[in-house]
């Protein structure tokens, strides 16, 4: 299963490499510390603090954190991307490679976001005609039932998607992940299923940080220590998502370019027909 693969190469690398991961989790820790330490998000409001800070202040931190979110959306893949290539590279000259390509990858995903929108409606079709259609409780269960193997299908494109655009830094060589999920189905539904089970599992390990640290810890100390673990586990989520997606575009791609290549027929088994 190239789903499996593809998760496996992930954690093998971010194992041996720690550049794929070192920054992008410092980054989102920091950011998330300095959203909280603002009274943005839930974190902050999960231990009540709200800071009584001047607006400017406040509006330029905002952005300082959103700026480290922008440079761990392109980071992990294309430390990853080097790291297979074995291609030596400088964290700090990654960073600021980040910084445009993690502009470039935000409106690159606004147009995939189009055309999944458009597929998400057609292939949930089924799914929500029914909810519509059918009355009392089963509707419930037939439209979950018509709508899971379609939406974790869907989960996997997405997954791929970026780190497909950022893999290649091709905006055309990222629409192949249309084409080829739809020619491997039953892989790419499995990467969804396996992704969401992984985020599913980083996101219960934040909420029980945040109960059991916003249940000790209150204000700005709260805030602080729920911002870090949030942020940590939210790097490494996003880490490993992206990295298992960019695996998974090399395999799948691997796997078409050797069904598109000629056989080699041997010259004297020819002759003797």
């Amino acid at each position: 299963m190239k789903a499996f693969e593809a998760i496996g190469d992930s954690i093998h690398s971010i194992n041996k490499n720690p550049k794929i991961w070192r920054y992008p989790v410092i980054a989102s820790g920091a950011a998330a510390i300095l959203l909280a330490l603002c009274g943005v998000g839930d974190d902050a409001k999960a231990v009540g603090y709200s800071p009584n800070t001047n607006t400017a202040l406040l509006l330029a931190v905002i952005l300082i954190a959103l700026f480290l979110k922008l440079t761990t959306i392109y980071y992990p893949t294309r430390a990853f991307y080097y790291h297979k290539k074995d291609i030596p590279f400088d964290e700090l000259g990654l960073v600021k490679e980040s910084v445009l390509g993690g502009i470039l990858a935000i409106l690159v995903a606004i147009v995939y976001g189009i055309i999944i929108g458009i597929i998400a409606i057609v292939l949930l079709a089924p799914a929500i005609i029914s909810y519509y259609i059918l009355g009392g409780s089963a509707k419930y269960l037939v439209s979950a039932a018509l709508a899971l193997p379609p939406g974790l299908f869907i989960f996997g494109i997405l997954v791929m998607l970026i780190p497909a655009y950022i893999w290649t830094k091709s905006f055309d060589r990222g629409f192949e992940v249309f084409g080829m999920a739809f020619s491997n189905k039953k892989e790419t539904l499995i990467l969804g299923a396996l992704i969401l089970l992984v985020t599913l599992g980083f996101f219960a390990a934040a909420e029980g940080v945040i109960f059991v640290s916003s249940g000790i810890l209150r204000g700005a100390a709260g805030a602080l220590v729920v911002g870090l673990f949030d942020g940590i586990i939210t790097g490494l989520t996003n880490v490993v998502s992206n990295t298992t997606g960019a695996a998974m575009y090399e395999k799948l791609q691997e796997r078409m370019e050797i069904k598109e290549r000629p056989a080699n027929l041997d010259p004297d088994w020819l002759a003797s027909l």
